[in-house]
């Protein structure tokens, strides 16, 4: 753990750590892919993806590729986080209490929206806790709405649903299975289909849906990679079912995508 907030940047062809416990941090990749594997499972990084990992999380990290991937990592002091959400989300005169702010924790892994991703590539600590605080600031008011009459049930099954999504944020190229979300969250299948919806807003077919989408955009963006090794890599099962979700989503097929952003990269050089 670290004391206080730290930056790390790391290159290397070769590289492996843990497990081992670690501090509330943000993880990303400048160049290359690296690979970060948590109980939900393993997450493959590239340019323009972030992942989150909550405080006292185990979690190992693993590089091997044929030239040297740079990775560039974010670590906050313990509460830094907790205390930038209780200023946000608390009046003047309650911040004069100095009671101790809640741990906050964070259900969705992977990220992709260029809010969070500008506040990391600037380095400010404030900034970025700031960004990750809005992305969850709804939580309390979506745990309150879980079916239950005790906190201490709902905040359980918060959790559960937490880990469901961090396994498909894990596994979101894989052939996953609702029964297999299910399994890891200790939920029966109709049990997390139903209290999924209603705490994240979408089934979780749609979730994972989304989740792969915004991969594949992020792969676009950041590699050069075919359109067709994207759409496999991300979890679809054709590329023809890929270009209609996702021409349907963002409004322009993969490879117009691919040229927009070029195009815009061009210009502002």
């Amino acid at each position: 753990m670290f004391a206080k907030n730290a930056i790390l940047r790391g290159r290397a062809a070769r590289y492996a750590w843990g497990p081992g416990p670690g501090a509330l941090s943000i993880k990303s990749v400048l160049r290359g892919k690296a690979a970060w594997t948590t109980r939900a499972g393993r997450y493959e990084l590239e340019p323009g993806q972030l992942l989150v990992l909550n405080e006292g999380e185990e979690y190992s990290i693993e590089v091997d590729a044929l030239q040297p991937v740079e990775t560039f990592c974010l670590f906050f002091a313990p509460g830094f986080v907790d205390d930038a959400r209780r200023a946000l989300i608390t009046s003047s005169d309650e911040l004069l209490d100095t009671g101790v702010a809640p741990r906050v924790e964070f259900f969705e892994r992977v990220r992709f929206d260029r809010d969070l991703t500008d506040a990391v590539a600037s380095s400010s600590f404030v900034e970025v806790a700031e960004a990750l605080v809005r992305s969850e600031e709804d939580v309390e008011t979506r745990i309150a709405r879980l079916p239950s009459l005790r906190d201490a049930t709902r905040r359980e099954l918060a959790r559960r649903l937490g880990i469901a999504a961090a396994v498909m944020h894990a596994r979101s190229g894989e052939a996953l299975h609702l029964d297999d979300v299910a399994s890891e969250a200790c939920l029966s299948p109709f049990h997390l289909h139903r209290l999924f919806r209603g705490f994240f807003g979408e089934t979780p077919h749609r979730y994972l849906t989304r989740i792969r989408l915004e991969r594949a955009r992020a792969l676009l963006r950041g590699t050069r990679r075919g359109v067709a090794e994207i759409a496999n890599e991300c979890g679809f099962e054709s590329i023809g079912s890929f270009t209609t979700l996702f021409t349907r989503t963002f409004g322009v097929p993969p490879s117009r995508f691919r040229k927009n952003e070029e195009d815009a990269l061009a210009a502002a050089r």
